[in-house]
């Protein structure tokens, strides 16, 4: 098993990250705003990461940036259909690791059955 984040799934273009903000819907929790916006089920779902120096220093950005993307890249099923823009809050940055993955798949399972009619 290759353990990559093809740029397939990713979202990398300014223009990308314009249209998903402009057109696109806002989710927020205690950790998280979601800019996300639906394409169609066929497709599989797209990140982008959105931040802050707020957050810390560039260790503990990364850290976060690598267990969401990680979150993503292993459950894709969560992702269909959807492009996603991930600000987390400062408050992401105190989690432990198991409790930052644990937050975020609980947003995005909130965000697959708001989308697709159903609970998960």
């Amino acid at each position: 098993m290759r353990y990559l984040f093809p740029r397939a799934r990713r979202l990398r273009t300014r223009t990308e990250f314009q249209q998903i903000y402009h057109q696109g819907r806002l989710y927020r929790d205690e950790y998280f705003r979601i800019f996300y916006l639906r394409k169609d089920f066929s497709e599989a779902g797209r990140l982008g990461l959105s931040i802050s120096k707020k957050l810390g220093k560039a260790h503990e950005r990364n850290r976060v940036r690598r267990i969401l993307r990680e979150v993503f890249r292993l459950h894709p099923e969560l992702g269909v259909g959807l492009d996603l823009i991930v600000q987390p809050k400062s408050e992401a940055a105190k989690l432990e690791n198991a409790q930052l993955r644990e937050r975020f798949l609980q947003a995005l399972q909130a965000l697959a059955c708001t989308e697709h009619g159903f609970l998960l």
